[in-house]
């Protein structure tokens, strides 16, 4: 199961040659399903493929749905925590930003 999920990772790396085909073939099906269906009806195949994809990807589907609701609907008032390690790349970025914004100065004052 492992190599599957490698395989369909690297298929649709963009850059590699293997993206190429895969989206090729992806957009390829797509126009076809346009084009024999009509725009409207594809679209509704589409997004009952995605829909049937979703509840068999679902360890049960109370679950799934509660969460797909919670990341559409988040909770108001819902106290959000961080870890250190969030923190820590937080000021990380923060102080690589104030470097950059300093080179910034230091060269626009050479000029």
């Amino acid at each position: 199961m492992e190599k599957l999920n490698d395989r369909v990772k690297n298929a649709f790396k963009p850059g590699t040659p293997s993206a190429k085909l895969s989206f090729g073939l992806l957009f390829f099906f797509l126009a076809l399903l346009i084009v024999v269906f009509g725009f409207w009806k594809a679209l509704f195949v589409l997004a009952v493929t995605l829909m049937g994809v979703f509840i068999g990807s679902a360890e049960t589907l109370g679950k799934a749905t509660a969460k797909l609701i919670d990341k559409i609907y988040p909770e108001k008032n819902r106290k959000v925590v961080y870890t250190q390690e969030d923190l820590e790349k937080v000021r990380k970025a923060a102080e690589a930003n104030r470097e950059a914004q300093q080179k910034a100065e230091e060269a626009k004052e050479q000029e």
